[in-house]
């Protein structure tokens, strides 16, 4: 029997019916799973938490005890692909920092980072032709290694600049062992793709000088900087000689390969989960007194200013709110636990003049500083 042209026979249809049915069905599974992903806490990969587990284990630690003093189910740590959430890093972190008494963690676990722990993107990273490409692929698929931090990338004519900016509010001792873990990591993966003709090239952390500074100016050419009155997070800032160098193993049939594959693996985590009051408030407090404003978040957190600020109304809060709040604890901390003048902290907390500070300092606090500083004397 002849078809007229343009018909489909009966299996055909068929046929076509289930193709239908089965994009339907496909599309439905990604709603879904885009909806629980707004709803599920930041997550990490344990295997990055495995490098150090071990590496504690190898000097005598009691690894299952900080396990047990985190909270954490050790059968977390008995799989790869296992994921802790931001809470349980953060419990993990303490406790370790506790009963070790170490502060150098952070930079123990960027020493100890390579290629291979990123699993499939690592292998795609190698595969790239040059570093800049490296660094490119690297921003797309961030959220693949760590969905707690952003990383963003811009190439800008002589130079470029990778930037790890925080995506949830982190305990200050969280906070500090990223920023060494993924400063120092950036190092070590640059110097291992690279080889030993690495260029000097620049890293600027937002912390204070560690007591094991040693240790940092051992990894040059790379050099570091520490100042803990700007925004939290690690900024690298790479010359165009370094980003043009070719990989020894850049492959670009399989960085585009693996590209896709890690495209179609997971949803980047949306931003519409953050508690936009709690971070920005973390970073006006990581800032130190340093003087920030709405845009200079919005630019480190890849949004812009409206963006922030929309959520921030939604919650009830106004910026101009949380940045007295925020500048005014700190000039309770720096009345009580300093003997600068109240002439010294306002202007360390960027007030023209005293009288102005004051005025300020009372509408906020209730008191003025004299005042206050003598209250908190006499009840100590």
């Amino acid at each position: 029997m002849v078809l007229p042209a343009g018909a489909m026979s009966l299996p055909d249809k068929c046929l076509s019916k289930i193709v239908s049915q089965v994009v339907t069905l496909t599309a439905c599974l990604a709603r879904r799973d885009q909806r629980k992903m707004l709803t599920q806490p930041r997550r990490v990969p344990v295997r990055y938490f495995l490098l150090l587990r071990d590496l504690l284990r190898s000097t005598g630690v009691d690894t299952a005890r900080i396990l047990e003093t985190a909270g954490i189910d050790p059968s977390l740590f008995e799989r790869r692909d296992s994921m802790l959430t931001s809470a349980e890093v953060d419990a993990f972190i303490l406790a370790a920092s506790k009963l070790t008494g170490r502060d150098d963690l952070g930079f123990e676990l960027g020493r100890r980072i390579k290629m291979n722990s990123h699993e499939l993107l690592g292998y795609g990273l190698i595969s790239c032709p040059n570093l800049d490409a490296f660094l490119r692929m690297s921003s797309r698929h961030y959220h693949l290694m760590v969905e707690t931090w952003n990383m963003r990338y811009i190439r800008k004519g002589s130079s470029g600049e990778c930037i790890y900016t925080p995506t949830v509010a982190l305990p200050v001792h969280s906070m500090r062992f990223y920023l060494e873990a993924l400063a120092v990591a950036h190092q070590n993966q640059l110097q291992l793709v690279i080889g030993p003709d690495l260029p000097a090239f620049d890293i600027y952390i937002s912390m204070p000088e560690p007591d094991h500074l040693q240790r940092y100016l051992a990894l040059s050419p790379a050099r570091f900087y520490f100042d803990e009155a700007t925004i939290p997070g690690v900024r690298a800032v790479m010359p165009a000689e370094l980003l043009d160098i070719p990989l020894a193993l850049g492959d670009v049939e399989v960085m585009h390969e693996i590209d896709k594959r890690c495209a179609a693996t997971s949803l980047r985590p949306s931003r519409s989960n953050l508690g936009w009051g709690e971070y920005v408030m973390m970073v006006l407090r990581e800032a130190r007194g340093g003087l920030v404003t709405l845009e200079d978040i919005a630019k480190r957190a890849n949004v812009s200013a409206r963006t922030i600020d929309r959520h921030l109304q939604k919650e009830g809060i106004r910026f101009r709110e949380l940045a007295d709040k925020v500048r005014f604890e700190r000039a309770c901390e720096m009345l009580c636990a300093t003997n600068s003048s109240i002439m010294e902290v306002a202007s360390q907390l960027g007030f023209s003049d005293t009288a102005n500070f004051t005025r300020s300092f009372r509408r906020v606090v209730g008191v003025n500083p004299g005042e206050y500083r003598r209250q908190f004397l006499s009840s100590n």
